[in-house]
């Protein structure tokens, strides 16, 4: 397969069990080891509601974020069946009382608690 980022060609490595399984890779190991992935859980309490603000990378790169997608489509299918959760994806958020306030009254707009999968937080 060839990487996105830095062009070079890679090979997947595979046992007898996933031999013939299709899995489509982006991103060369090297790559990943660039733009490392680092999971942060923050709880935010709201008004009446909680949002849990999961964020993917410690700073903001400049790359594009759908190569990433068997990362974050974890995270989603662990959160998306979770009664009285709103999923929501962002590409950056800061954490200013602006942003608190505005993320209180789409909670409540919701009446439901919010899940913000996001790729850096400021």
């Amino acid at each position: 397969m060839k990487c996105v980022y830095c062009n070079n060609n890679f090979y997947v490595k595979r046992s007898i069990l996933d031999l013939f399984k299709i899995d489509k890779e982006y991103i060369c190991n090297r790559c990943y080891k660039n733009y490392p992935i680092n999971f942060k859980l923050e709880r935010i309490q709201l008004d009446i509601y909680e949002c849990t603000l999961i964020s993917l990378f410690d700073k903001k790169y400049y790359i594009d974020m759908n190569y990433y997608i068997k990362e974050y489509s974890k995270v989603f299918r662990t959160f998306f069946k979770k009664d009285n959760y709103r999923l929501l994806f962002f590409d950056e958020i800061s954490l200013d009382d602006n942003s608190l306030e505005e993320l209180d009254c789409m909670s409540k707009l919701f009446e439901s608690n919010l899940i913000i999968i996001v790729f850096n937080v400021k």
